[in-house]
């Protein structure tokens, strides 16, 4: 019988109570430097490593690359490490920092580097910089998801590794466990020693490329299925993961050669793509060239409804069925907007491989809402005991397929996700686990929906993934349509060059579709058709203060039979709105779900934003009933669900932004109600019309009409200011003909400049000097892909970066699972940031439930004060606010 006692002679690297069992920590080494070996063969993988070399790559370089990544896991055998399953009363040991003494004390450090034989792996780089050397050693030691780096720091368990832990013990040595781990290693890989060679890559950014390897093989090295825990001579152990990895990485997702064979012998046209003919811009994208080097970074620029997505997956298909990218990353704005597109994506991928067994792994990349196969992983595995969970191949082929989906840091592993733009950008933050994610980025085509530049803060950011991205050999095609020409330039020029910025008049002259390669050249997509064509009848109505006082209109427009949707800057506008027009109107017209009355915005729990959405798309949606409805709503309207509105209602926003909220208008062909033929948007805006009565003398806008988005959605007056100056000038709007105009007329600066009272430079020069800092704030969290392991310093910034998902936005979990107010079982509620406390605990008290309302409570950590909430079927609300 094995016990405790009897694996006390062996290093071990995986350990499991139950038997006792352990893995021997060389071999549980060798299956990840194995899995590592046979990721870089891959050829997506294979691309980006030889293009940040700036070399082609032989076996030699993956054989001692290999190695490196065989050493990921040494500091295990600090004894502080091993003896801990042997006494559970023991400090808590870890493996990364307490490799600290061993750089910093003289005695350890020259014992280590004889233990590793350092004098046989000198040659392997550059022997005029060994600081190549220790950049691979540290960026293997990194695996855990931090950049590692050795200051001179003697913090935590600093003093007992260097004292007791790399000491011999009880006939235990951890540096003969080193020794035996090189030993192993040139058993396995033999060819790593020969004495020649070209030394490894020096290129700062090859060895963030190994570090996010070395995690992706870590984690596939320690799948439990495919690596058991289990005393085995290691050596024979890496000559039966040899023929288990292979299909490991192709049931993962991540070979996908036979796919892209599979693809090659299908549909070649758009039309037998999609089963219906291209629109002009659809068409222009699927006759370029995919070797053409200028279509690796590509714009479309199109109006909202247009089928840029079917353009985008069309471009996926001859991208991968020629062996360019070997997946496929859809990043949209919002949860909402990813879990729409998804089910779209999964049927399309659904035909082009109609067989279940040869198909992408195709997974829903969200938080909280993952799916694999249009089915949460739960649903997908079998119902079995957890013992026995790997009792046949079809049950392994099974947990391969959700591996990408069960942590959200192994998402853009699978073959094609559609998820967030959040997950795509923390690949270039300093983040943890960044260089996991881009790694898997880089063999994709990323593409980006609903771009923009409002945020300079995201912009930075974008910039950054762009070129980071392309450089390591990924495409990426970028979706607009409200795009201006100097947002276009600046992504287009990474570098910052902005000499190629066009005039106003230039850039309004642009074709609008239009396709714009990396080059900067833009190609005409071609007249648009006749049926693509709508003119938005705009009134300006002074209401912004007292938005009740549309009620009559929107009543007329109900008893007339029409959809009206009404989209509010900030979510308390809209529940104040919805209490008021509840008490004045016939409630048989307002929106339900699940027979509740309500609004919506992006304060619900997320189990009824589930429900909400789908309420949303069946009363508005291309197939829903005729009867008139009132919606209430915020800018989670504006985009991402497909619904169509009679009559909008909005709050004054940027033109850009409004192009978007009327892509909800008249959006799909129907018979009208008598007196909507024509799409009509009513714009609420201030009695005094002249923005400039929203600024004080020092620029800054006043607190009544931050109540309004203004100064706080939407930070830059000039741009609401110029907004209301060109409806006001021409109220009838050809989209999408006017929209290269409209775009233009309030985001080019030669506009912005036109703004020239006092009040308004001074109001500029904030906006600006506000959005330089946040430009810096951006690049400070950058992962810095220049330097070399050992040369900067980790910050984890994942609390810092801001997404499109709101700045700060925080998912707490409930201390006890209550009943909502659409009868859903709620585990958590999310809170905006400036709702909530500045160090908030780990979970919300719940301190009364009802089945209309919910009262919770978070404590501030910092002051002890408690944080009041009330949830009902408006949504979240702060008791004070």
């Amino acid at each position: 019988m094995t016990t405790i006692e009897n694996l006390k002679c062996i290093f071990w690297g995986k350990f499991q109570k139950n038997g006792p069992s352990c893995l021997p920590l060389a071999a549980h080494c060798l299956d990840v430097a194995m899995t590592f070996h046979k990721l870089v063969e891959l050829a997506g993988i294979r691309r980006s490593l030889e293009l940040a070399a700036g070399r082609a790559l032989c076996g030699l370089d993956f054989e001692r690359l290999a190695v490196f990544a065989m050493l990921h896991d040494v500091g295990k055998a600090n004894l502080g490490f091993q003896f801990k399953v042997f006494d559970p009363k023991s400090r808590r040991a870890g493996h990364i920092r307490e490799l600290a003494p061993l750089f910093e004390e003289q005695t350890l450090n020259h014992r280590f580097a004889q233990a590793l034989d350092i004098e046989a792996l000198f040659p392997w780089v550059d022997t005029d910089h060994p600081e190549i050397l220790e950049s691979l050693l540290l960026a293997t030691w990194s695996h855990h998801g931090q950049p590692l780096c050795f200051k001179g720091e003697q913090t935590g368990n600093y003093f007992l590794a260097k004292t007791e832990w790399w000491q011999p013990k009880r006939g235990w040595n951890p540096f003969t466990e080193v020794a035996n781990l090189m030993e192993q290693a040139r058993k396995v890989f033999p060819r790593a020693f020969a004495p020649s060679g070209i030394p490894l890559p020096a290129e700062p950014r090859f060895h963030h490329l190994f570090a996010g390897l070395v995690m992706l093989a870590d984690w596939l090295g320690s799948h439990p299925a495919h690596f058991p825990i289990q005393r085995m001579d290691p050596v024979k152990r890496s000559y039966q993961n040899r023929e288990i990895i292979p299909g490991m990485l192709k049931g993962i997702g991540l070979d996908t050669t036979y796919l892209q064979h599979h693809l090659a012998k299908g549909p070649c046209t758009f039309e037998d793509r999609f089963r219906f003919p291209p629109r002009p811009l659809q068409k222009r994208l699927h006759e370029l060239d995919p070797h053409d080097p200028t279509t690796c970074l590509l714009i479309a620029e199109s109006e909202t409804g247009s089928g840029k997505t079917e353009a985008a997956l069309d471009w996926f298909c001859t991208l991968f069925s020629a062996g360019l990218v070997d997946g496929l990353y859809f990043a949209l704005p919002t949860r909402v907007a990813a879990r729409e597109l998804y089910g779209r994506v999964n049927e399309t991928l659904a035909r082009w491989f109609p067989e279940p067994d040869n198909r992408p792994v195709t997974v829903l990349a969200v938080p909280g809402y993952a799916q694999v196969d249009g089915l949460p992983p739960e649903h997908i595995l079998p119902d079995v005991d957890a013992a026995n969970l790997w009792q046949d191949d079809e049950d392994l082929r099974r947990r391969e397929r959700i591996w990408a989906a069960e942590h959200p840091k192994r998402f853009l592993a699978a073959t094609v996700a559609v998820g967030t733009v959040d997950q795509a950008l923390l690949s270039c933050v300093q983040s943890k686990h960044a260089h996991l994610r881009s790694v898997c980025l880089g063999r994709s085509l990323l593409v980006v929906d609903e771009v923009h530049a409002s945020d300079i803060y995201m912009t930075a950011l974008l910039r950054h993934l762009l070129n980071h991205h392309l450089a390591v050999g990924g495409r990426a095609l970028l979706l607009s349509a409200t795009l201006g020409s100097h947002a276009r330039t600046d992504l287009l020029q990474m570098d910052g060059d902005k000499s190629k910025h066009l005039s106003l008049e230039a850039a309004e002259a642009i074709d609008y579709p239009a396709l714009t390669l990396g080059s900067g050249q833009t190609l005409s997509c071609g007249p648009i058709r006749e049926s693509n064509h709508k003119t938005v009848e705009f009134e300006l109505v002074p209401h912004a203060f007292i938005p009740e006082a549309i009620g009559e209109r929107i009543a007329s427009a109900l008893d007339g039979g029409a959809k009206v949707l009404v989209v509010m800057n900030t979510v308390s506008r809209a529940i104040a709105l919805q209490r008021i027009l509840e008490e004045q109107m016939d409630s048989s017209h307002l929106f339900r779900c699940h027979g509740i009355v309500c609004p919506h915005h992006g304060r619900f729990a997320p189990e009824d934003r589930l429900i909400l959405d789908k309420s949303v798309s069946m009363c508005l949606g291309r197939d829903s009933s005729p009867d008139a409805l009132l919606l209430i709503g915020t800018q989670t309207l504006e985009q991402s669900l497909d619904i169509d509105a009679d009559l909008l209602i909005s709050d004054l926003c940027p033109a850009d932004v409004l192009l978007q909220r009327v892509g909800r208008l008249h959006r799909h062909q129907r018979t009208r109600p008598s007196g909507f033929e024509t799409p009509r948007c009513l714009v609420l805006i201030p009695e005094h019309e002249d923005l400039e009565n929203a600024l004080d003398n020092h620029g800054n806008v006043f607190g009544n009409y931050k109540g309004l988005g203004y100064g706080s959605v939407y930070a830059d007056l000039r741009t609401l200011e110029l907004t209301q100056r060109v409806l006001a000038a021409s109220p009838a709007v050809q989209i999408p003909t006017d929209n290269r105009r409209l775009v233009e007329a309030i985001t080019h600066p030669e506009s912005l400049k036109s703004l020239t009272s006092n009040r308004w430079l001074r109001h500029a020069q904030n906006v600006e000097g506000e959005g330089l800092a946040k430009e810096l704030s951006g690049n400070m969290v950058l992962l810095p892909f220049n330097q070399l392991f050992g040369e900067f310093e980790y910050h984890e910034a994942n609390s810092k970066v801001a997404t499109r998902l709101g700045v700060g936005n925080l998912e707490i979990m409930l201390d006890r699972k209550v009943t909502g107010p659409f009868g859903q079982a709620l585990t958590k509620l999310v809170i905006p940031g400036h709702l909530a406390p500045e160090k908030p605990v780990e979970t919300l008290s719940v301190t009364s439930a009802s089945a209309k309302e919910i009262c919770v409570s978070l404590r501030d950590q910092r002051t002890g004060k408690d944080w009041r909430y009330r949830y009902t079927r408006f949504g979240l609300e702060k008791e004070d606010s």
